[in-house]
């Protein structure tokens, strides 16, 4: 496998993953608490500044 197609598929990974504890954190605030939303909200956004400072290290698009 290629180098950019690791950083590719290791990025789709990233996002996969912040999209993932978003729904998670929406689903469970709305589903049990709107309590939810101060525990999974920084870790929600922090997962996706992760993935975004990823995809600008590695210089892909979007």
């Amino acid at each position: 496998m290629r180098r950019t197609e690791m950083t590719k598929q290791n990025a789709k990974s990233k996002g996969y993953t912040a999209l993932g504890a978003a729904t998670a954190t929406l689903l469970l605030s709305i589903l049990l608490t709107p309590y939810l939303l101060m525990a999974g909200g920084p870790v929600t956004l922090w997962l996706a500044y992760r993935w975004i400072q990823y995809r600008a290290e590695w210089g892909l698009r979007f």
